[in-house]
């Protein structure tokens, strides 16, 4: 904050004097006039107080000419910033999202930090308060944090409230309200609305090959598919409670293989999905089906040699190749199970995408 203070004698400024700026009875700051007799000062407000500024006359003219003078008191109430935030992986653009049953993390900061000071958080929903808690402030620097777990037990928008009450040194402070809305969580074929963009968003966010919108169609199918396959889930598309659930708590990572490999791709023989990797992060992770047990898949780390566009005279639509006839390509049936001949089948409306994502020279790793 700046405060000015000006000093004149007979309605005349009062320039190249020194005034001294008071918090109480203690001198904190000192500044010269100028032409005009202002003295202007510049603090950092970090707690309530009461201001004044004083003048002592110091050469022997001013002694003679002036007495001392001061301004009026000026109490300043200074008020803490407070901040309030709910952390939930479930996200529809910029609408924070959560399931019943599944904790969200509500966390904020206070500052300046002021010892003792505690944080009063209260959530409501439909105008009622819900849950209330008082939470101790840690320090941090000059800030202080606070955090704790709030579990919403059923559907609905919900919103979150945080205030510091006035203390000796701080006015009272509250933070900018944050909203959670708390969805149903299942979806599936025909499902639209903020839980599928919600579900579309972290999966995409995670790798996993899916377009991010309102509705439930057969890329946002395809893409549960790998997540449950992922996670160990039985292989279905539809995105059950258990499905949002596991999104909620934040898994469904996919943990590469080879994360210092550079640009790469992976397939997990053990679990049916591809990966495309750059570095130790998946780009995109996709349902897939390798040889099954009679033409099994062949497993090693490769090159990709050849690549063709289209359709060939077996059915393989835009084919990678890795080793010999073995390839990634599209086909028109992609099972949950191993059903090749031997080469790595993903669905057709995936495979000019992996088509394009994959060079030549490229690293392939093939695993159980």
């Amino acid at each position: 904050m700046s405060l000015t203070a000006t000093l004149t004698s007979g309605a005349v400024p009062l320039g190249g004097r020194e005034v001294a700026l008071y918090e109480a009875d203690a001198q904190i700051a000192t500044a010269v006039t100028d032409a005009q007799g202002r003295a202007k000062f510049a603090l950092k407000a970090t707690r309530s107080g009461s201001h004044q500024a004083r003048f002592a006359p110091q050469t022997p003219a001013d002694v003679a000419a002036y007495q001392p003078a001061s301004s009026q008191a000026l109490a300043l109430a200074v008020q803490p910033l407070v901040r309030v935030g709910i952390r939930s992986p479930l996200r529809a653009r910029r609408t924070i999202m959560g399931i019943p049953g599944v904790g969200v993390r509500i966390r904020g900061n206070v500052t300046p930090y002021v010892a003792g000071a505690n944080v009063v958080v209260r959530i409501g929903r439909r105008g009622r308060e819900v849950r209330r808690r008082t939470v101790a402030l840690v320090q941090q620097g000059t800030q202080g944090r606070f955090a704790f777990v709030f579990k919403p037990r059923r559907r609905g928008k919900f919103t979150v409230r945080a205030e510091q009450a006035a203390s000796a040194e701080l006015a009272g402070g509250k933070a900018r309200p944050k909203r959670l809305l708390v969805v149903r969580p299942h979806a599936g074929p025909g499902s639209y609305g903020k839980a599928v963009r919600a579900l579309e968003q972290r999966l995409h966010a995670l790798g996993y090959l899916t377009g991010v919108g309102n509705r439930f169609g057969s890329g946002t199918g395809r893409a549960v598919l790998a997540f449950r396959k992922v996670t160990g889930m039985s292989r279905g598309s539809s995105a059950t409670r258990a499905v949002f659930r596991k999104l909620a708590k934040g898994r469904g990572r996919f943990r590469l293989r080879f994360p210092r490999a550079g640009r790469h791709v992976e397939f997990d023989w053990s679990r049916q999905v591809l990966v495309l990797a750059q570095g130790s992060r998946p780009a995109k992770i996709l349902h897939a089906s390798s040889g099954k047990p009679s033409t099994p898949t062949v497993f090693g780390h490769f090159r990709f040699y050849s690549k063709t566009p289209g359709f060939n005279s077996h059915g393989m639509y835009f084919s990678n190749y890795f080793i010999g006839g073995y390839a990634i390509h599209g086909y028109a049936e992609v099972p949950p199970f191993a059903a090749s001949h031997g080469c790595i089948r993903i669905p057709i409306p995936n495979a000019v995408s992996v088509y394009r994502w994959i060079n030549l020279g490229d690293q392939i790793f093939v695993y159980r």
